[in-house]
C-alpha cells in the first residue's frame, strides 16, 4: 500500500480514470491510449490510475505502487474484473460505463479526499464520468474517441440511446476544463453544436507507437494475408469486411484473413464464406500485434465511422498498407497506390474494396510499395509530439491548483 503523499513542487499530478486494467488483456483504442500514456509520460508528471483490477493482485480501495512497461505509477482499483472481453449488454444500467460510474459514486468521499489532498487534475475518456469528477471539486479533461450519428449501426448502449449520449456530451462540455476529440471534424461539429463552449474544444488525434510498431520487409508466404485488429462492434461493419475478403479470395485464391480481438465473427452470416481461410488470433498485446504485422501483407478497415483509427496508424507504422472505406481523417495517411487505398462509399464498395485488396497485393509483389515509404506517412503521429498538448494542459491546471509550485 502506498500512502497519499503531498504534491511535489514543480510536478503535475494526473489521475486517469478508466474501466479497464492497462495491465490486462482488453483490446481497444482507449486502452492503447492509456498504455502508451503511461509508458511515455514525462518525469514532471506523476500518474494515479483509478480503475479496476483484472489480475487480482491489488487491495481494493487502496493506492498501490505498480510497474507497467518499466514505468512506475500509483494504482487505485475500485473493484475486481473477472472478464475483460468486450460485451454489449443492451441496457444502460448494465453497461460497463455505468458500472464504473456507479463505482465512482460509491467511492465519492474517498476519491474526493485523494484527489483534492493530492492536487490532482483528472482525465476521463468516457464523457459520462466528467460531472462525477467535477462534483468533487476537481478539474477534469474529457476526451471523446468515437462518435457516430443515430442512423449508424452501433453496439454500444449510448449509440442506441442517442439522446442520453447528447445530454452527457453537453454536461461534459459544461463541466470539463477542456474537451478533446480525436479528429478535427468532430471538434468542428462540437464547436458548432455548442458554441457557448467552443473555446474548450480541441483535437488530440491518436498516434502510432513508433517504438513498438516498426517497418520490416514484406515476407513471402505464398499468401496474401489481410489483417483486422479491434473490437467486433457493429459500426466496424464486419458484414462488409467478411464480404470483401470473400470476393477478394475469389479474385485471388492467395487471400487469407487474420482477426485479432475478442469478438465472435460467427454471429455474422457473412463469415461462413471465409471461415476456412480465416485465422482467429484472439486477444493479443501490442507487442504481439506488432509481431503479427511483420507476417501479414496489409490491413483492412470497413468502419462506418471512427475517431482516428489507431489500428490503421499502427499498420502503417509497421510498413504495411491499408485498404479502407473512405474516412476523411485518413486522407493524410492513406494515399492511393502509395500506402494503400481509400475506397469511396457507394453501392459497389464491396467489389471496389476487394479489387483494391488484390491491387495492393500486386503492388507489394512488384516492389511498388515499400515498408519504409509507407511508414513515412505516419511519422508526424508520434505519441510524444501529440501527447505534449494534453500534458501541457495538466501542467497548467497544476499551477492553478498549487499557485506557488
Amino acid at each position: 500500500m502506498v500512502e497519499l503523499k503531498p504534491a511535489v513542487s514543480g510536478k503535475a499530478r494526473v489521475a486517469l480514470f478508466n474501466s479497464a486494467d492497462p495491465r490486462g488483456n482488453k483490446v481497444g483504442g482507449i486502452e492503447t491510449y492509456f498504455r502508451d500514456y503511461i509508458f511515455y509520460h514525462p518525469d514532471d508528471i506523476d500518474i494515479l490510475f483509478v480503475g479496476v483490477d483484472e489480475i487480482g493482485d491489488l487491495p481494493l480501495g487502496q493506492i498501490s505502487r505498480v510497474t507497467f512497461r518499466g514505468r512506475e505509477i500509483d494504482y487505485l482499483p475500485l473493484y475486481y474484473l473477472e472478464d475483460a472481453v468486450n460485451k454489449y449488454t443492451g441496457t444502460v444500467l448494465q453497461s460497463e460505463t455505468m458500472t464504473f460510474a456507479k463505482a465512482l459514486i460509491r467511492n465519492w468521499r474517498m476519491l474526493r479526499r485523494i484527489m483534492r489532498q493530492g492536487g490532482y487534475s483528472a482525465e476521463v475518456h468516457r464523457v459520462e464520468y466528467t460531472p462525477v469528477l467535477r462534483s468533487m471539486g476537481v478539474p477534469v479533461i474529457p476526451m471523446l474517441h468515437v462518435w457516430g450519428g443515430k442512423d449508424k449501426q452501433q453496439s454500444s448502449v449510448l449509440g442506441k440511446y442517442w439522446y442520453l449520449r447528447d445530454a452527457t456530451e453537453f454536461v461534459a462540455a459544461l463541466t470539463g476544463d477542456r474537451f478533446y476529440a480525436v479528429n478535427p471534424d468532430l471538434t468542428a461539429m462540437f464547436r458548432k453544436r455548442y458554441p457557448m463552449f467552443r473555446d474548450k474544444f480541441d483535437t488530440l488525434t491518436t498516434w502510432a507507437n513508433t517504438t513498438t510498431f516498426r517497418p520490416t520487409p514484406f515476407q513471402d508466404h505464398g499468401t496474401l494475408d489481410v489483417l483486422f485488429a479491434g473490437r467486433m462492434d457493429l459500426f466496424k461493419r464486419p458484414d462488409i469486411m467478411f464480404s470483401v475478403i470473400a470476393r477478394a479470395h475469389e479474385a485471388d485464391p492467395r487471400v487469407r484473413f487474420h482477426y485479432v480481438g475478442d469478438g465472435d465473427p460467427e454471429v455474422f452470416p457473412e463469415f461462413a464464406a471465409i471461415r476456412d481461410i480465416t485465422t482467429r488470433h484472439g486477444s493479443k498485446s501490442s507487442a504481439e500485434v506488432a509481431e503479427l504485422m511483420q507476417r501479414v501483407s496489409m490491413g483492412l478497415l470497413t468502419s462506418d465511422f471512427e475517431g482516428m483509427p489507431r489500428f490503421v496508424l499502427e499498420t502503417l507504422s509497421s510498413g504495411r498498407p491499408t485498404v479502407a472505406l473512405h474516412l476523411p481523417q485518413l486522407e493524410p495517411v492513406v494515399r492511393d497506390g502509395e500506402s494503400g487505398y481509400l475506397v469511396p462509399r457507394s453501392d459497389s464498395q464491396i467489389d471496389e474494396l476487394a479489387r483494391r485488396v488484390v491491387d495492393t497485393g500486386a503492388h507489394i509483389r512488384s516492389g511498388a510499395m515499400s515498408p519504409e515509404a509507407i511508414r513515412k506517412f505516419v511519422n508526424p503521429y508520434s505519441p510524444q509530439a501529440l501527447l505534449g498538448k494534453i500534458w501541457d494542459d495538466h501542467r497548467r491546471l497544476a499551477r492553478k491548483l498549487r499557485p506557488t509550485a
